[in-house]
């Protein structure tokens, strides 16, 4: 594995950042704390385009094989603040491989590619506000010497109306979470909410956006 420097800049300025991030977030949404707790985008947003963006990340359109790492299912609901669903909302999804790889020319791990793993879905909730990915626990990855990020997907969900959130998923029992600068960016009391605990392969994260 190999930083680099724009990795370390940008992961310091993330980390500066993060506690700042969450207080405008906690500002903006003061009359209700049930929003998701807003994360810091990163630097390893996808670039280039890609044909298949579905949500099935776990195999690329036209390709028989299937990615390496342990297959999950993420499903949930894109809700507003007073707990109504949010429908055709537009959910771009991102993460590294099994080894903490991105699909990025600037990612600090530098394994190679799993040409088998989408690395990127996009798609739109139903009318109930709901969304359902097929895909694998991404790998841990180094930021900056001392700080080794833990796996977590990436969500930016946006619809008219409501405030575009950028957010983190995190993974329940990763000793890493509670080493974590954008994690432990989030409100104390807000961090359960980013949080899903997968069983069975499956897991639940739901999303709460405030209204414009």
């Amino acid at each position: 594995m190999k930083n680099s420097g724009f990795s370390r800049r940008n992961f310091l300025s993330l980390g500066a950042t993060a506690v700042v991030g969450s207080l405008i977030t906690t500002t903006a949404v003061a009359s209700n704390s049930r929003a998701t707790p807003e994360q810091a985008e990163g630097p390893f947003f996808p670039k280039h385009r890609q044909a298949d963006k579905n949500a099935d990340m776990t195999q690329i359109e036209g390709i028989v094989g299937r990615a390496t790492g342990e297959i999950i299912t993420i499903a949930g609901r894109v809700l507003d603040t007073d707990g109504k669903p949010v429908n055709n909302a537009l959910i771009d999804i991102w993460q590294a491989d099994h080894k903490g790889r991105y699909r990025h020319e600037d990612a600090p791990e530098t394994s190679p590619l799993d040409t088998n793993f989408q690395y990127w879905a996009q798609l739109k909730t139903g009318e109930d506000g709901s969304y359902n990915i097929k895909t694998i626990k991404p790998g841990k990855y180094p930021a900056i010497e001392d700080w080794i990020r833990p796996p977590h997907i990436h969500f930016k969900v946006a619809r008219r109306g409501m405030r575009e959130l950028t957010t983190q998923m995190y993974f329940a029992n990763e000793p890493l979470n509670k080493k974590d600068r954008l994690y432990l960016g989030a409100p104390e009391s807000e961090r359960g909410s980013i949080v899903v605990d997968i069983k069975h392969g499956k897991g639940e994260f739901n999303i709460i956006l405030a209204k414009v």
